[in-house]
């Protein structure tokens, strides 16, 4: 499993959630950190997805909320080549 640096900090109704030095919040809708005495901690992200067409179809979009394809390339994704041309 992949190790990150993670600080999240909160300012009235604003807040942080830098992974590896990046601000993620945009597109993170909630969080959940646990960190017990018998491992690493893990830190368990909602990322918001907008809409998901039906899941039948072959051509099927997945298109993502504000900020979540930043917080996605942060953790490790790579995001699949643009097919339209």
């Amino acid at each position: 499993m992949t190790k990150h640096h993670v600080e999240i900090s909160v300012d009235g109704t604003q807040g942080q959630v830098l992974i590896d030095g990046h601000d993620i919040a945009r597109g993170v809708t909630g969080l959940v950190f646990r960190a017990g005495i018998d491992g690493a901690p893990t830190l368990t992200l909602d990322l918001q997805l907008v809409d998901v067409t039906p899941l039948s179809s072959p051509d099927t979009e997945v298109l993502l909320g504000s900020g979540v394809a930043e917080a996605l390339k942060v953790l490790g994704w790579t995001p699949p080549e643009d097919n339209e041309g």
